[in-house]
């Protein structure tokens, strides 16, 4: 009966978890996943900043692979949105395939206002877009 308390104490103590402090509460989230609205320009480019692995290329000398890398940032522009201008930072999340170009779906937007994030995503870029287009007056019916 002892034996069979003590594998039981034994299993239950393994089933104990312990918060971890160390780990950031969203650290096994995508870098895009992590981007959140009022962060700072370089807020977001210590999250999606980096290298990315975008093909491979035959070594001349051993015949072996290598990766081709290329930076995360993709691209950096003003766009202006209705009566206002907005900086696009677009970055590489997920190369689908080797290729010479990048297509928009392999990328993700950040859309800041005043050096800060106020969109995220196509979609947020989208939604941006929608809420600062300039809309029809409203006519009223008799």
């Amino acid at each position: 009966m002892i034996p069979f308390v003590v594998v039981a104490a034994l299993f239950v103590a393994g089933c104990v978890t312990v918060p971890n402090s160390v780990v950031a509460p969203n650290a096994g989230a995508r870098p895009s996943d992590r981007v959140t609205p009022g962060m700072t320009r370089a807020a977001v480019a210590a999250i999606m900043d980096g290298r990315v692995v975008v093909g491979y290329e035959i070594d001349p000398d051993t015949g072996l692979s290598r990766p081709v890398e290329a930076k995360n940032l993709y691209s950096s522009e003003i766009v202006k949105i209705g009566d206002k201008a907005y900086q696009v930072d677009r970055y590489i999340i997920r190369p689908a395939m080797a290729s010479a170009r990048i297509a928009e779906t392999e990328l993700f937007p950040v859309v800041y206002k005043d050096g800060l994030v106020v969109a995220a995503g196509r979609q947020g870029l989208a939604a941006l877009a929608a809420l600062t287009a300039p809309r029809e007056p409203v006519k009223a019916v008799k």
